[in-house]
């Protein structure tokens, strides 16, 4: 569940803390107050792209703190993210410069990508232009896949055709075209044997540099190492024995002084560094290598290296990455040098691939569909449109009584395009769920799909922004009664303006904003008692609230309550 939602310049919001509860949440306010900015903010922090126009005038960032505490069910990976409270903490900066800032998981740096393919799939969005959405048949396909929990299968039907399409597309490739990949082919093989021949090796080639270095100076190395010895040792006594001395007189009054044994240690400390840079001396006069032959090579092979590497475009330290870059490389144009005939061949057997996984996928998502319509069809009898009826149609893009060589043409979703359907009242013809059924009928469908998806996929939260638009009374109260019974197993945070919706609610929040010293800003509360009362009164017949609207919100909270204890009849 979403725990707090905090948001600093964020448009209208100099500062706002969103505490919300399991069950159902409902923000409330005016239009234009702020309360759907709640749903950019939630996006944003959640890998959404953009936000430099949410910045707050004359600020220099907005900040975007959200903290949730995932359940027990969800996958591991999110899991283990969280704390030692369980809770995961996403902050989101955004600057006006683009630098400095980015994303944040419990305080460590984060990838839009990573938040969005680990985290993004505990919250499902609902938002204003859900009914749009769902006029999309690639939509309606991902929720098709997501019921019938057919991501397998898709992504089986989507390999062999990319294979296949790949292969079709060199097969149609112009002379010339042939001919620049047959040239860069042959340019590769060429810079991959050379990277072989240099065998470079990190591990020996890394320190190089350094060893020639070394190698070309080790006559003054070896007479600065014996006669810097020569110093520490000469005299009587030496450097080393003058120092074990010092330290050796103050070491037996080292108990009686804590100022005294701390100059002792000292002593004793320098003491070691001398006789080890003695030890090392010593080493390096009697180690260093002077062999001319061997310094000929080390600088011919250092030479050697940096051409190849310059010729390559990358540092010497790259070979190795140059050369997994290359195979990758080879390994995918080798495809252009097979002969056409070959080339045909192969295409005719991914063709048959293609065809054999999208007419199992199409299969799996007819079965899935009337699973779905089934579903779809109890919520909507549950939202008082017992005689409505959903149902999915199938076109086929390709089948097998069709060439082979046109499957491609039906694209990469599958071999069939999807469309979600709407029979409002018996007798009436079907209507596209998005298209020219009524605001309410839409927000009822919507609703009823949501509800049947979360049946096979449970998110930790459903935010669902103003799916109530253009929803009536009667209808509100069908709605907040499904919102609230669905909240016995997850967390519901809805932007709504129905007071019917507001009422179930465990939690209600209300956005405000005023004017003060020519400034716009929005402020968050949560209501309870009078507070509440007065909200959902001037929801019920706006500013003009009286004794008979404030009498009908004090019914419609006692409704709620009793949904919530229990006794199931929502009224």
């Amino acid at each position: 569940m979403l725990k707090s939602l905090s948001l600093e310049n964020f448009l209208l919001f100099e500062r706002a803390d969103f505490d919300f509860a399991a069950g159902l949440n409902a923000v409330s306010g005016e239009t234009g107050a702020g309360k759907s900015l709640v749903a950019r903010a939630l996006g944003l922090v959640l890998g959404g792209r953009g936000g430099q126009d949410a910045i707050r005038q004359g600020a220099d960032e907005s900040r975007i703190t959200a903290v949730f505490h995932p359940h027990a069910g969800v996958d591991e990976n999110v899991l283990a993210l969280a704390d030692a409270n369980g809770d995961i903490t996403l902050t989101r900066i955004v600057r006006r410069n683009k630098d400095g800032g980015g994303l944040a998981i419990n305080g460590k740096q984060a990838t839009a990508h990573a938040v969005r393919q680990t985290l993004a799939g505990m919250v499902d969005f609902a938002a204003q232009n859900e009914h749009m959405r769902l006029g999309d048949p690639a939509y309606q396909l991902e929720l098709l896949d997501a019921y019938g929990r057919l991501a397998g299968a898709a992504e089986r039907y989507q390999s062999c055709y990319r294979a296949a399409e790949s292969l079709a597309r060199r097969l149609k490739a112009g002379r010339e075209e042939r001919e620049l990949v047959r040239l860069r082919l042959e340019r590769a093989r060429e810079e991959l044997s050379d990277i072989e021949k240099a065998a470079y090796d990190p591990a020996e080639d890394g320190g190089l540099e350094d060893v020639i270095r070394e190698m070309s100076n080790a006559a003054h190395i070896v007479s600065a190492a014996r006669e810097a010895a020569e110093i520490m040792e000469a005299g009587e006594p030496g450097a080393v024995d003058a120092i074990g001395s010092a330290w050796r007189v103050l070491e037996k009054l080292a108990p009686v002084s804590p100022r005294l044994a701390e100059a002792a240690a000292d002593i004793s400390a320098a003491l070691e560094s001398v006789e080890s840079a003695l030890g090392k001396l010593s080493e390096l006069a009697r180690d260093v290598d002077a062999n001319p032959e061997r310094l000929d090579a080390m600088i011919g092979r250092s030479e050697m290296l940096r051409t190849l590497a310059k010729r390559l475009g990358v540092d010497v330290s790259e070979l190795p990455a140059r050369r997994d870059k290359l195979a990758l490389e080879i390994e995918d144009l080798s495809g252009w040098d097979a002969g056409e005939d070959e080339t045909r061949k192969r295409l005719g057997e991914l063709l048959s691939g293609v065809a054999e996984a999208g007419l199992g996928l199409g299969k799996k998502r007819r079965d899935a569909a009337k699973r779905l319509a089934r579903a779809v069809n109890r919520e909507l009898a549950g939202l008082g449109m017992k005689q409505a009826g959903f149902h999915v149609e199938f076109e086929p893009l390709w089948h097998e009584e069709m060439p082979l060589d046109d499957i491609l043409a039906a694209g990469p979703n599958g071999l069939d395009e999807v469309n979600f359907y709407l029979t409002p009242n018996p007798g009436e013809a079907p209507s596209a769920v998005a298209g020219a059924i009524s605001g309410g009928e839409s927000s009822r469908a919507i609703l009823a799909i949501k509800s049947a998806l979360s049946q096979v996929h449970r998110p930790d939260l459903m935010f669902l922004d103003e799916v109530d638009a253009g929803v009536g009374a009667r209808l509100g109260r069908e709605l907040g009664i499904k919102l609230a019974e669905m909240s016995a197993t997850r967390q519901i945070i809805v932007i709504t303006h129905l007071p019917q919706i507001a009422a179930y609610a465990e939690r209600h929040l209300k956005v405000a904003k005023s004017v003060r010293k020519g400034r716009t800003s929005a402020t968050v509360e949560i209501l309870a008692d009078d507070n509440r009362v007065r909200e959902i009164a001037s929801m019920i017949h706006g500013s003009a609230a009286n004794a008979v609207t404030i009498e009908q919100a004090r019914e419609m909270l006692d409704e709620g309550v009793r949904l919530a204890g229990g006794d199931g009849t929502g009224g």
